[in-house]
């Protein structure tokens, strides 16, 4: 796997044991996956603190006698050859393999803790609020309703300029050559240069969505980052949980579709149902009211609670603008047969 090979030489680069060739190496794969960036600074500091408080970690010479109390036979013709190349070559390849061990473990608990710990700001949008902001890269975000953006607030003076989106939103990505621009949700991960997009994760839907208007993007599924997917304008892709029917990625649960965005006509107009929120309209097409729920949840601030199997079923196309959410639903009541109650933030529906 890529990510092993990166720490291997990362490893071998800190105890001075790389040779050009893998250091060239090293440079190739860190410019292939620039969340390897990670893995040296955890390194660095880990090499730093031991060089300047070695009282605090492992006595490698008594590791080393220990070592050789168990492996005595193995490692007595590598002691001869030792002798011949100088002694101090096995304990910085012993350290080394501790560094890396210390580094992969490291590097897992960052990864796993990267969401709430690496950002220092974060733009919020509640339910039935949607926001504009711009980056300080010059990248403006439309944020959808009950969506999170966090992000460095030094992230133009980043070489990889990274983001972390909980929700939905739509990115006009400001065009810097040398500085990629990455969109990381739970599920996927998005580089991009300069381009527009829309990135929907919702923690609850069970799709993840990006939309390309224009440019071009790298799609990598998280669990899958060695695996690139180029998405090109006007297509669209989609993660989908426990669907068994379109593709698989090595034999695991996991379905990915590309699609071409076509435009919905309602009402003698059209629209692109996939952005059309950044305009403050919420246009659905064919959608079941169970599916439609979640949507109408976060664009109206309510919850919404469906008490007939009916109605669950019920399929809506429609186009809500300026509407309330009694307005919306006495609407949707002139194309199926149910009955609501309102009380404040709550809806029943019968």
């Amino acid at each position: 796997m890529k990510r092993s090979r990166i720490i291997e030489l990362l490893a071998r680069k800190m105890a001075g044991e790389a040779t050009p060739n893998e250091l060239e190496e090293l440079n190739g794969l860190i410019e292939s996956f620039p969340d390897s960036v990670y893995y040296d600074e955890v390194l660095q500091q880990i090499w730093m603190n031991n060089e300047k408080e070695a009282e605090d970690y492992p006595d490698l010479d008594r590791i080393y006698e220990c070592h050789k109390l168990k492996f005595h036979e193995e490692l007595s013709i590598a002691e001869q050859s030792d002798e011949v190349r100088g002694g101090g070559q096995y304990k910085n390849l012993l350290r080394a393999i501790l560094a890396l061990c210390i580094i992969f473990f490291a590097g897992l608990f960052f990864f796993s803790k990267r969401n709430t710990e690496v950002f220092n700001t974060q733009i919020i949008a509640g339910k039935g609020v949607r926001k504009n902001v711009k980056l300080p890269d010059g990248t403006v975000v439309w944020l959808n309703a009950d969506s999170k953006l966090s992000y460095n607030a030094d992230i133009n003076q980043k070489d990889v300029r990274i983001v972390y989106l909980t929700g939905e939103a739509f990115f006009d990505v400001a065009h810097h050559q040398s500085h990629p621009f990455i969109v990381r949700t739970d599920k996927i991960s998005i580089k991009v240069l300069g381009t527009a997009f829309n990135v929907k994760a919702y923690p609850i839907d069970k799709k993840s969505v990006a939309t390309l208007l224009r440019g071009s993007i790298e799609l990598s599924v998280n669990e899958r980052s060695e695996q690139k997917i180029i998405l090109n304008p006007s297509e669209k892709f989609v993660l989908e949980d426990g669907k068994q029917d379109v593709l698989k990625m090595d034999n695991q649960d996991i379905t990915l579709m590309i699609e071409h965005i076509v435009p919905v006509s309602i009402g003698g107009n059209e629209y692109i149902e996939e952005v059309s929120w950044k305009n403050n309209t919420l246009v659905f097409h064919n959608e079941s009211f169970e599916d439609l729920k979640p949507r109408l949840e976060r664009w109206f601030n309510i919850r919404i609670h469906l008490n007939s199997q009916k109605s669950k079923a019920y399929r809506f196309t429609g186009v809500f603008k300026n509407e309330n959410i009694k307005e919306a639903l006495t609407a949707m009541q002139l194309i199926k047969p149910f009955t609501f109650n309102l009380k404040a933030h709550d809806v029943t529906i019968y």
